[in-house]
């Protein structure tokens, strides 16, 4: 049996004394312009910008240019509030901020008495006006809507990924997992961070995404949204050679919210291997909870200026038995006593075997050739003589003990 835990303790905000945490940054930017009517710039707008998971507000005034600028958001889902005197009040809704993003909201304002209020439900412009960062997006409905299999090893959400363009994996069944490249680099020499934190291990040498899907992996429960940084990238992010990947944790909200969850996997509804007569058991449970809120804890962790979140995730994975059941090649009982007669091609054709101590020239063609293997008697292919000194002093005897027994004598091919 083997059985992998893991229990993720992630974004539990119950640590109540203040700390300084110094790490990247991957938090968004929300950026734009206040304009009126003609397209001039409006200077002094109030702006609040509104988090609607947790209402916190925060506000400032639009310079004399009328450009503003709010940075360090965690990613989510705002309302953009702006006032000026002799103008309608401006309201946008369903701002949606990703990480590492600086997105653009343009304001514009309409004459008009105060009272009166524009608003617009839009998201913001996906297109990038700051700078010339490539990046790639999962964004929070992919990771909550999109399967993830169950095979062998703990689900991680990093494995999403690899569905963005340049994101290759090799084959076999490690490969799949280890060989992961971003538009050619070189394998385990991209990087991956989670919260700002960097996922690498020092004693393996790994790092990135093949190291955060088998290693370290990120509950899809637990993981907000993830995006792969390709090209352009600010010079904080120095430890790759191709990519970085980030991932943001999930967050407390206003209201209470959880979730139990179960994914299995079972031997009877598996289908049969190729050239398998039994399917090998299997069995695998992923299973786990999470809940997320609010932390009203008075004077400590909720008052007027202190607002308190907390989420716990706890996820554990259980498997029972193989994957697959391999088909191993081994040499048959007779192969093992010099009689390599059953040694045929797919046509029943017997495949010759040569004794390479009758390596020899040929005088007429110039090549190398060898004489087959005839027996004792000499005239029995692809024997070897049981007198051949080679056969008497050779090691593969002692190798033979510890193989299996060929379940099926008449072909070299055994399943073990």
């Amino acid at each position: 049996m083997r059985r992998g835990l893991t229990g993720w303790f992630i974004g539990l905000a119950l640590l109540l004394l203040p700390l300084t945490l110094w790490s990247q940054s991957f938090n968004a930017t929300l950026t734009g312009s206040v304009t009126d009517p003609s397209g001039l710039p409006v200077p002094d707008v109030e702006l609040n910008l509104t988090s609607v998971a947790t209402g916190v507000s925060v506000r400032l005034t639009a310079g004399a240019d009328g450009l503003f600028s709010f940075p360090n958001l965690q990613s989510g889902e705002y309302e953009l509030r702006a006032t000026a005197k002799s103008f309608k009040e401006f309201v946008q809704r369903g701002i949606q901020v990703l990480s590492n993003q600086v997105a653009r909201v343009p304001v514009k304002l309409e004459l008009g008495a105060e009272t009166q209020t524009i608003e617009v439900n839009a998201n913001v412009s996906a297109v990038n006006f700051d700078n010339a960062e490539v990046k790639g997006e999962i964004s929070p409905q992919n990771i909550q809507q999109l399967p993830l299999l169950v095979g062998g090893i703990t689900r991680s959400a990093v494995a999403f990924a690899k569905l963005l363009p340049g994101v290759t994996e090799g084959g076999g069944a490690d490969g799949r997992q280890f060989n992961v490249r971003v538009n050619g680099g070189m394998t385990m020499g991209d990087e991956a961070t989670l919260d700002g934190i960097s996922v690498a291990d020092g004693a393996l040498g790994q790092s990135g995404i093949a190291l955060s899907i088998t290693g370290h992996p990120w509950s899809p429960e637990a993981i907000s949204e993830i995006s792969v940084l390709t090209s352009n990238y600010q010079p904080q992010y120095g430890a790759t050679t191709s990519s970085v990947t980030t991932g943001v944790t999930k967050s407390g909200t206003n209201e209470f919210h959880g979730s139990l969850y179960e994914y299995h996997r079972n031997t009877v509804l598996n289908a049969r291997q190729f050239g398998i007569a039994q399917r090998p058991k299997d069995i695998e449970h992923d299973f786990g909870g999470t809940i997320g809120g609010p932390i009203k804890i008075p004077w400590l962790a909720w008052t007027d200026r202190k607002k308190t979140y907390g989420f716990f995730n706890y996820e554990q994975f259980i498997r029972r038995g193989g994957v697959t059941a391999p088909t191993v090649s081994i040499p048959s009982i007779k192969q093992r006593a010099g009689d390599f007669t059953d040694w045929r091609d797919a046509s029943g054709n017997l495949i010759p075997v040569y004794d390479p101590a009758t390596t020899r020239r040929d005088p007429n063609t110039g090549q190398f050739v060898r004489d087959q293997f005839m027996g004792c008697d000499g005239r029995t292919p692809n024997v070897i003589c049981a007198s051949d000194p080679r056969m008497q002093n050779s090691l593969a005897k002692q190798w033979f003990r510890y193989l299996p027994t060929p379940t099926n004598d008449q072909d070299r091919k055994s399943v073990v």
